[in-house]
């Protein structure tokens, strides 16, 4: 990617605030931020829209004359230059009467009034009909927002005859209203966190259908126009930053190919590197390596050699892997495969490339990216491959697994591997259950239901009080003395069966999962240091017919997170507005429209919590929403993507580094309700024995 503006991609950024409208508190800052975004040159890649170098024009007194007069300086200049014109318009809108067609509220306008708006079809026309112009890109974030569509035969039989290239973003159809310039925001968010498809430049058509999986409540709608004859590639909005140019067929990735170009590079004499390796060619490289050996330490050839040893590994894994796990290599093995390793390394607050799908593109990070705490690869290679192993079936004592080690030179590395992957299994056969389902009404409730679970089967239970000795009422420190006990029980039991005690579930509803943080209680020492503390909805312990009637649709939304591929996570995040009214937020779960598995809030609710958080848990199993008041801004989705496959363990350890003062990322400031498929078959197993007790 280019660091500098291209000259023959122009911007103009255009949000004015409406005098006769309600003040858009979000309308600058979403400005200035995509403003930022399409002018970066790593992504959008624009040079300023004017002559004097300016960009952005937003806030007060941007009246309608002078935002005709902004886009026409802009649509000259990009005819004198023979640039795309990127525009972007944000604001409130208003279509009048049948005729469909957008108006922007400028400083002077009034709704429904033509005089003093901006007749934003018009101005599209105008800009992509002029003579020099290489094609426009409009941004649209406004109420109605496709009605800035020109007809067809504005196009056509313009002043170009037809020969010009549009591509439209809208936030809303025709008839919609567009919330919180959601649009941009999004927009924005997505162009720096990338796509993983494999395309250097994101079209507009890439972009919305993205956006329509993160904008919920309006309709992301797109459209274009090619009328050049000797043009095929579509109007690009942007670089894709996740772009990394695996090829298929080839064994090797782009890390190899980036390390091994610039250690060869650095050689005397420098050697070209090959474009594509197999096994043989690595050992073809390595012998030349060997035999131009400098006589004396040379830290360039130390550099290239390790590359090509690192190459080595990971081609030669990519090709084990294939012929010995066959057709049990599938995507979702190999990323939960990934999660395991990434979780059980506690790695943060950095993770994977988010795009790690393949085998070739995962063994290219493993490789060349290993924790510093290992002197190679092999190591994390190593036990990769016995997590992969255990996960499709195949034994860790296969000769087949031991013959690969050996011609890696990894055969020590394995037998860490087998003892580190059964470790791991035995600190995963035990983990306490606790529920404070037996609250009335939200409140804190007398007693906290337990159960040790081993190998995922019931092996003990119990149930501890909660009232305090003081005979006072029940308190939040009365409930977590309770559960400081249950925790102690739990670890006397697990010292009998000689395993350790590593996961606590804790069960609550949503009063108290909306203000409580049980990874915090103890007196001595915090639950969470040593514990992985996960949080669950206890509704679901004995639900109602509400919850019975949504199981289904529940279940479904768990299978599409669990067999979620995309690099972006399976998360629909709602802001403020689209919660802001329970009825219509019910009517558009029930209708289905949230369908990406998970659910976010973009801020934390201000009021009625309890009621909020129930009504998102009746139809998703993971809920995520800020704890702060800063919220949770679109701009740092990003970084729950990046982190998605390592939940909740990936949460739990930002949490740990906050506590100690390690640096950390935003991500500690969310919660998390994580109902994964074990919780929801334990729930099904209690009510079934009819052993759950809820309130009267």
């Amino acid at each position: 990617m280019t660091a500098v503006p291209d000259p023959r991609r122009h911007l103009l950024v255009i949000a004015p605030q409406c005098t006769s409208m309600p003040r858009l508190e979000s309308l600058e800052p979403a400005a200035r931020e995509l403003d930022r975004a399409l002018r970066d040159g790593a992504l959008g890649g624009c040079a300023p829209g004017l002559p004097g170098g300016e960009s952005l024009f937003s806030g007060d007194g941007l009246t309608s004359g002078h935002i005709l007069a902004l886009v026409e300086s802009a649509v000259e200049h990009a005819a004198d230059r023979d640039a795309v014109l990127v525009l972007a318009l944000l604001g409130h809108g208003f279509v009048v009467g049948r005729t469909g067609t957008l108006h922007l509220m400028a400083a002077d306008s009034v709704e429904e009034v033509r005089r003093g708006a901006v007749d934003v079809s018009a101005l599209v026309t105008m800009a992509a009909d002029h003579n020099g112009v290489g094609g426009l890109i409009g941004i649209i974030d406004t109420c109605h927002a496709a009605g800035a569509i020109p007809a067809a035969t504005q196009l056509t039989a313009g002043s170009r005859n037809g020969r010009t290239r549009m591509s439209l973003l809208m936030a809303s159809a025709g008839s919609q209203p567009a919330y919180d310039l959601a649009l941009s925001r999004e927009l924005t968010a997505l162009l720096r966190r990338g796509i993983p498809v494999d395309e250097k430049a994101l079209s507009v058509s890439h972009v919305a259908r993205e956006l329509r999986r993160h904008v919920k409540g309006q309709d992301i709608t797109d459209a274009h126009y090619n009328g050049e004859p000797f043009v095929d590639e579509p109007l690009w909005i942007a670089r894709n930053s996740r772009h990394r140019g695996s090829t298929p067929g080839v064994l090797s990735g782009p890390f190899a190919a980036e390390e091994l170009a610039a250690a060869l590079g650095a050689l005397h004499p420098p050697l070209p590197a090959p474009r594509a390796y197999d096994t043989a060619a690595v050992r073809a490289l390595l012998r030349g390596l060997e035999e131009g050996r400098p006589p004396r330490q040379d830290g360039a050839w130390d550099r290239a050699a390790q590359a090509a040893d690192q190459l080595y590994v990971a081609v030669r894994t990519v090709e084990f892997l294939r012929a010995w796990i066959g057709a049990e290599l599938t995507t979702p093995r190999i990323r939960r495969a990934l999660s395991a390793l990434l979780a059980g390394e506690r790695r943060l607050p950095s993770g994977p490339p988010a795009a790690c799908a393949t085998d070739v593109d995962v063994l290219d990070y493993l490789a060349f990216d290993h924790p510093v705490a290992h002197d190679d690869c092999r190591p994390w290679v190593t036990r990769f491959v016995l997590l992969l192993a255990r996960a499709a079936g195949r034994s860790d004592q296969d000769p087949e697994l031991v013959r690969w080690a050996e011609e890696i030179k990894a055969r020590q590395e394995l037998n860490d591997a087998v003892e580190y992957a059964r470790s791991r299994h035995a600190g995963q056969r035990l983990s306490l259950v606790t529920s404070l389902h037996a609250s009335v009404a939200g409140a804190w409730p007398e007693t906290l239901e337990t159960w040790l679970l081993l190998d995922g089967e019931i092996c003990e239970r119990n149930t501890f009080s909660c009232l305090p000795e003081t005979q006072g009422p029940v308190d939040r420190d009365s409930v977590e003395d309770a559960l400081g006990s249950a925790v102690v029980w739990a670890r006397d039991a697990a010292a009998k069966l000689q395993l350790p005690l590593t996961r606590v579930h804790v069960a609550a509803p949503s009063a108290l999962l909306a203000t409580w943080r049980p990874e915090e209680s103890g007196s001595a020492l915090l639950l969470g240091v040593h514990h992985d503390v996960v949080m669950h909805w206890s509704e679901r312990l004995a639900p109602s017919r509400l919850l019975r009637l949504t199981e289904a649709a529940v279940s479904a939304r768990w299978t599409a997170i669990e067999n979620h591929t995309a690099a972006s996570a399976p998360l629909d995040w709602l802001s403020a507005q689209e919660t802001a009214d329970p009825r219509a937020l019910g009517a558009r779960l029930a209708r289905g429209q949230y369908g990406a598995g998970a659910v976010g809030l973009v801020r934390r609710p201000a009021r009625d919590k309890a009621a909020l958080l129930d009504l998102l848990l009746a139809y998703t199993p993971v809920l995520v929403w800020p704890h702060g008041a800063d919220g949770f801004a679109p701009p740092l989705h990003g970084q729950l993507d990046d982190h998605w496959r390592t939940l909740p363990d990936s949460l739990l350890d930002s949490y740990r580094c906050e506590w100690s003062g390690a640096p950390t990322q935003d991500i500690a400031v969310l919660r998390l309700v994580w109902d994964d498929r074990e919780w929801l078959s334990f729930c099904d197993r209690i009510r079934a024995s009819g052993t759950s007790t809820g309130p009267s």
